[in-house]
């Protein structure tokens, strides 16, 4: 009788010690698993954000503009009909300085709304050195809203699919314009494959 309780004491230290042994396993998997994964995920999305951002800087002052932007393309719901919405969210924006940030009223833009802008912008035809030569309204107003003069956007692209706008905007006329947008129209393909690895 005494050998079964001292069987009972080990099979129940056994089972105690397993459990906690099991607990501190799951606890250190479900930290690395979501914890410092998720930290990780954090942490580069962080890194890819601020390399952006730099990238935006520098091209700002490499072109003499005086806003750069870009508007992602993301999901916005559903119509009534079931139909997707498809919509434009301003993600960056680099500023010379005094010039205003307006990233706040370009949230959420329905792309059905911006039809004959985007099909410029993929077409590679979004280069606009006077923006009051503008013949579609709606683009003419995107821009001069903005306090632009003259403006260029450009696809990014992931493989085949259009994922953002890039855009560098002048509020003041500027000189030599055509080397300017030259110079930009030559390092398209080499910004927008960088910068459709890192959104």
């Amino acid at each position: 009788m005494e050998t079964q309780i001292q069987y009972i004491d080990i099979i129940k230290l056994a089972v105690s010690s397993m459990a906690t042994l099991l607990g501190v396993f799951l606890s250190w998997f479900l930290k690395y698993k979501y914890g410092e994964y998720k930290q990780k995920k954090i942490d580069r999305e962080i890194s890819h954000s601020k390399l952006i951002q730099t990238i935006l800087d520098q091209l700002l002052e490499e072109y003499n503009c005086q806003r750069a932007f870009i508007l992602q393309r993301h999901n916005g719901g559903k119509y009534k009909t079931g139909k997707s919405m498809t919509k434009l969210s301003t993600s960056f924006e680099s500023l010379e300085e005094g010039v205003s940030t307006e990233f706040k009223q370009y949230q959420n833009l329905p792309m059905s709304l911006y039809s004959n802008f985007v099909e410029d912008v993929v077409n590679h035809k979004a280069v606009y050195p006077v923006v009051d030569n503008i013949e579609d309204l709606i683009t003419k107003a995107f821009f001069s809203q903005r306090g632009s003069k003259s403006a260029v956007v450009y696809p990014i692209r992931k493989g085949s699919e259009f994922i953002a706008i890039v855009g560098f905007e002048w509020t003041h006329k500027v000189e030599k314009l055509d080397n300017i947008f030259s110079k930009i129209e030559a390092d398209v393909k080499s910004m927008g494959d960088t910068l459709s690895k890192l959104l």
